[in-house]
């Protein structure tokens, strides 16, 4: 019987939690394949694509952007979004998708039971991550994004791509901070927490202390599990969420795409959150 091959690829890709969670769900399945962590550089990106060897695999960083002219079919949302993270071999036809966006969403509802439809949304950072969540808002309904990032370029970038959504940015000089009293959801999407960066939070004490008591602070870091911004939000008694959930969405969506079917949420976040390492997944 033919074992069909998927991946992640990416770089530097480091520790991927993808083929715990992917190949767990071949097992319970019986579905014979296999799923591995495949490290290219943005030279090698084209090469090992236009191979076409996998069934399906995932994209991460860098390449969610620059593997698009490779593409033979995109969905909705991956247009819309301008990245891509997921992909399927149909017959040799590369079809992708961005699973990232309703990833997000299904977080949101899960952990928290919130929609976004009618808030006012403080997103912290304008990269990749952040095209995602401000799709997946638009979608749901949002009544304002500010968007905060210290890279006017990136933040004017952003704006542009969705021109038809209600996008505010903030000044780069913390000019978030006139808007804490009407928002309605936080979300973290910088790296700020992580790494070299874990003792610090991007929204101070008293930042928060201007928040309304209901409003949750949402941080799409999970390594570590709670963030400084995080803990100091719980602190305050604010509502709080971690990114694994994302990241179990955007996989388990991703195994619909290939298949049909997928492993449960709370299944899936167990089964990461069991291999989540100190340093990343």
């Amino acid at each position: 019987m033919t074992t069909h091959p998927y991946a992640v690829i990416g770089w530097p890709l480091g520790y991927s939690l993808s083929p715990i969670l992917h190949n767990d769900f071949f097992k319970q399945e019986g579905i014979e394949a296999t799923y591995t962590s495949v490290p290219l550089t943005l030279d090698e990106l084209g090469p090992w694509v236009k191979a076409k060897a996998c069934s399906g695999f995932n994209v991460t960083v860098p390449h969610k952007e620059n593997i698009l002219p490779f593409m033979d079919e995109l969905s909705d949302s991956a247009r819309a979004i301008g990245a891509i993270n997921t992909v399927k071999n149909v017959n040799g036809r590369l079809h992708a998708t961005n699973t990232d966006s309703p990833g997000f969403t299904m977080m949101l509802k899960e952990d928290l039971s919130l929609s976004m439809k009618g808030l006012n949304i403080l997103l912290l950072g304008a990269g990749g991550a952040s095209r995602a969540i401000v799709y997946a808002a638009g979608l749901e309904g949002a009544k304002c994004i500010y968007v905060f990032d210290t890279d006017t370029v990136k933040s004017e970038a952003l704006k542009s791509h969705f021109a038809s959504l209600p996008i505010e940015l903030c000044s780069p000089l913390g000019g978030f901070k006139g808007f804490l009293p009407l928002v309605d959801l936080v979300i973290n999407a910088t790296p700020v927490g992580m790494e070299a960066t874990v003792d610090i939070s991007i929204l101070s004490a008293d930042d928060l202390a201007q928040l309304k008591p209901t409003t949750p602070v949402v941080d799409i870091i999970y390594v570590p599990a709670e963030t400084k911004l995080l803990r100091l939000a719980r602190e305050r008694g604010l509502p709080t969420c971690n990114g694994l959930g994302m990241l179990a969405g955007q996989g388990i969506l991703a195994e619909e795409f290939w298949f049909g079917k997928r492993l449960g949420y709370h299944e899936a976040k167990t089964i990461l959150a069991n291999h989540i390492t100190p340093t990343g997944g």
